[in-house]
């Protein structure tokens, strides 16, 4: 009995540090980072409900979608394909932590293979993100396409 006890004292030390280490000593822009790869694999797997949970409620883009008309969107996009896979390059990500808010820019390379063993082709196009922190972590809550010029 006495090893039972040893054994969940350190699976709880364990744990406390590893809460501490991700509360005190994760910059923002990680998790920025880190929100983004969850907004991407929810898209690949098709996985709606992890979509909307890193979403902003008041979400806005460029092309005058909502977040429920986006998650709709890209259900039905990618219920009409095999497989999606994004890549992600040129991230640049900049944090205002007096305001909560980041701005992310990037190019997102997205691999397309359609249903029914059509050919496989690439699109790239260059984005504008904005991040929002609330109290659940950050949030996106705009998006823009812009032509942007890389440093």
């Amino acid at each position: 009995m006495k090893w039972l006890t040893r054994i969940v004292v350190v699976v709880a030390l364990v744990l406390v540090g590893w809460w501490v280490k991700e509360r005190f000593f994760v910059s923002d822009e990680t998790r920025i980072k880190r929100a983004l790869d969850a907004l991407v694999k929810a898209v690949e797997t098709g996985n709606m409900v992890g979509l909307s949970d890193g979403i902003a409620a008041d979400y806005s883009d460029d092309r005058d979608l909502d977040k429920g008309t986006l998650v709709a969107m890209v259900h039905g996009y990618r219920s009409q394909q095999q497989a999606i896979f994004i890549f992600l390059t040129e991230m640049k990500v900049e944090v205002e932590a007096s305001r909560h808010a980041a701005q992310v820019t990037l190019i997102a390379n997205i691999l397309i293979k359609p249903k029914g063993g059509a050919d496989t082709h690439m699109d790239g196009e260059r984005f504008r993100l904005y991040f929002r922190k609330d109290d659940r972590g950050w949030k996106l809550a705009r998006v823009e396409s812009p032509k942007l010029q890389f440093d």
